[in-house]
C-alpha cells in the first residue's frame, strides 16, 4: 500500500473500498458541506478526541460535522442512519455495531449519492473506509505481553478483557491468540471475561484478583478497560510500580498513553494515531464530495512503552 502524504507519515492508503470511483461518476455529489459522523460507541475516552480532530480539519476546509446519539444500541444506530439516508445528508461516516445491518443502510446512502465512508469495518457498500487492524493490533499487544513474560522470574498469571461483541474487538482477541502466550512456559490465563468500559475492567479485575491474588498480567480489548484494571489493582493495595505487574490496553487513548509514560504497571498502549483517524473522518468525505479520488486510510497499530520514543511524539496530539 502507498504511503499518503502526511506530516507524520503513519497512515496508508486503504484499497479496499470496492467499487467506489467508478460509482461516484454516476452521482451528482451535493455542494453542501456537512458530514455525518456516526458513532456508536461514545463513552470510550477517545472519543472527545476523534470529534475534536474531525471539526478541527472541518473547521480548516469549510465543513460541519454532525453526530449521531446511538447509545451503542443497534436499534437506534439503525434508526439514526435511517434518518440520515432519508434527508440525503452529503456525507456518512459510520462504525457499523454490526456490519451485516448496515450494507442496506449503506446501499440506499450510496443510491442516493450519499458519500458513504466505512470507519473501523469494512463494508460491500461503501465510497471508501477508514480502518485501523484489530488484528495486527491485537498480536502486538501480544507480543508485548510474551516478551515480558518471558523475561519475569515466576508465574504470570493472567486475565483476559475481550470484546468480541465488536468487529475490531473480536480482531484484536483474535490477534492476541495468535502470539500470546505462544508457547511461554511460565504463563496461565486464569480467565477471560467481557469488558467494555472502565468500569467493567475494574469490577471484573477486582473479583478475579479476590479468586486470584496472584494476579499479575491483565490484556485488555482497549484502554478504557485496562485502565479499570490498573484501578482494582490499586485499590487491592497493589504497588503502582510493582516491576512484577503487566497491564496492557490499546487504543492509545490519552489516558493510556499517560498511564504508560509514568513507567508502571500500565506498561503498553498499542495505539493506532488518534489525530490521524479523526483527520481522515473529515477529509476522506471531503475529498470524495469534491471529486478527488480517496479510497480511505489504514492508520498501522504502534505498541507504545515507556522507552519507545513515539510515546512521546503519539502524546503530543493531545497537547
Amino acid at each position: 500500500m502507498a504511503l499518503l502524504a502526511t506530516a507524520c507519515g503513519s497512515i496508508k492508503e486503504d484499497t479496499g473500498a470496492g467499487t467506489a470511483q467508478n460509482d461516484a461518476k454516476l452521482c451528482k455529489r451535493s455542494t453542501d458541506k456537512v458530514i455525518g459522523f456516526d458513532y456508536p460507541l461514545t463513552s470510550l475516552s477517545v472519543y472527545g478526541d476523534l470529534k475534536r480532530f474531525a471539526e478541527q480539519r472541518a473547521k480548516e476546509r469549510g465543513y460541519t460535522v454532525k453526530y449521531t446519539a446511538d447509545d451503542e444500541n443497534l436499534q437506534k444506530q439503525t434508526q439514526n442512519m435511517q434518518t440520515w439516508v432519508t434527508q440525503k445528508i452529503p456525507a456518512i461516516v459510520s462504525y457499523p455495531l454490526e456490519p451485516a445491518s448496515m450494507e442496506p443502510l449503506a446501499q440506499e446512502a450510496r443510491n442516493n449519492c450519499t458519500v458513504f465512508v466505512s470507519y473501523a469495518s469494512p463494508l460491500k457498500n461503501q465510497d471508501a473506509a477508514v480502518l485501523f487492524s484489530g488484528l495486527e493490533s491485537g498480536k502486538e499487544l501480544g507480543k508485548t505481553a510474551a516478551a515480558w513474560a518471558k523475561e519475569h522470574k515466576g508465574p504470570v498469571k493472567v486475565l483476559v478483557l475481550n470484546n468480541r461483541d465488536l468487529a475490531v474487538g473480536a480482531q484484536r482477541d483474535d490477534g492476541l491468540k495468535a502470539t500470546f502466550p505462544a508457547g511461554v512456559s511460565n504463563v496461565e490465563v486464569v480467565s477471560t471475561q467481557k469488558a467494555g468500559t472502565r468500569a467493567d475492567g475494574e469490577q471484573i479485575t477486582r473479583t478475579v484478583l479476590q479468586a486470584h491474588p496472584d494476579l499479575n498480567m491483565v490484556l485488555g480489548y482497549d484502554d478504557d478497560v485496562s485502565l479499570g484494571a490498573q484501578q482494582a489493582f490499586i485499590n487491592a493495595g497493589k504497588n503502582p510500580k510493582d516491576p512484577g505487574i503487566f497491564i496492557g490496553g490499546q487504543d492509545g487513548s490519552k489516558d493510556g498513553l499517560t498511564a504508560v509514560s509514568q513507567g508502571g504497571i500500565y506498561r503498553v498502549s498499542v495505539a493506532v494515531r488518534i489525530r490521524d483517524i479523526g483527520f481522515a473522518v473529515t477529509d476522506v468525505p471531503a475529498d470524495l464530495l469534491e471529486g478527488k479520488p480517496n479510497q480511505g486510510v489504514n492508520v498501522p497499530p504502534v505498541a507504545l512503552t515507556a522507552d519507545n520514543p513515539e510515546l512521546k511524539d503519539y502524546l503530543s496530539d493531545y497537547s
